[in-house]
């Protein structure tokens, strides 16, 4: 089960931009690139974004209005901005050597449906047996919807299953169904995961 931004591929300038763009234009929330980049690192950006109004607001009805209204221009903004985005070093490769192995692989993303188009983009869609996309009407990670219905669709051994990422919510959402957890990155972290590598080439000599 791969994750998809920050994962296999550098989605984040994208994301960032179109983060401090939407919050400029429609609150007057003014925050540096690096900032933003580090905050929803930390978590995901609904999360980010939800935390971020909580405090500006009365009611409950008005912090869902400001996170739609973020959402409506973040999405067009982003869009515009996913020619930024490239794939991790090995991404391809490693896909490939899965997949001659007798992997399944899977991408689970809270991208909206633009990660059909995406993946066809980056030439990466027939690595997956299935993309699901939280737009699809599944509850986001680390909830283990998206999961659930994997697991029951394919008839999936929880135990020999992977869930990688470069988040906390990538590890807690492995967890949640208690498969085994791959983090992604360069930083001396434990958040709980199983193994942890820093670059994709690895991740075959680890799970096989």
């Amino acid at each position: 089960m791969w994750d998809f931004d920050g994962t296999i591929a550098n989605s984040y300038p994208g994301m960032v931009i179109a983060v401090q763009q939407s919050l400029k234009e429609n609150f007057q929330l003014e925050f540096s690139k690096d900032t933003i980049y580090h905050d929803i690192k930390k978590t995901s950006i609904r999360n980010y974004v939800t935390e971020l109004f909580r405090d500006k607001v009365h009611s409950e009805d008005e912090l869902k209005k400001n996170v739609d209204i973020f959402y409506h221009d973040y999405k067009f903004l982003e869009k515009n901005n996913q020619d930024k985005t490239n794939l991790l070093p090995h991404a391809k490769s490693t896909f490939a050597e899965l997949k001659q192995a007798g992997f399944q692989q899977f991408l689970v993303t809270h991208r909206d449906e633009s990660i059909y188009q995406l993946a066809k983009t980056l030439e990466i869609e027939d690595y997956f047996t299935e993309i699901v996309s939280v737009e699809k009407d599944f509850r986001r990670k680390p909830d283990s919807h998206m999961l659930d219905y994997l697991i029951e669709k394919y008839h999936l051994d929880k135990s020999n299953l992977w869930v990688i990422g470069d988040r906390q919510i990538d590890i807690d959402f492995g967890r949640s169904v208690s498969a085994k957890t791959i983090l992604l990155t360069d930083q001396n972290v434990d958040l709980g995961q199983d193994k942890t590598i820093t670059d994709l080439n690895q991740v075959l000599s680890v799970i096989k």
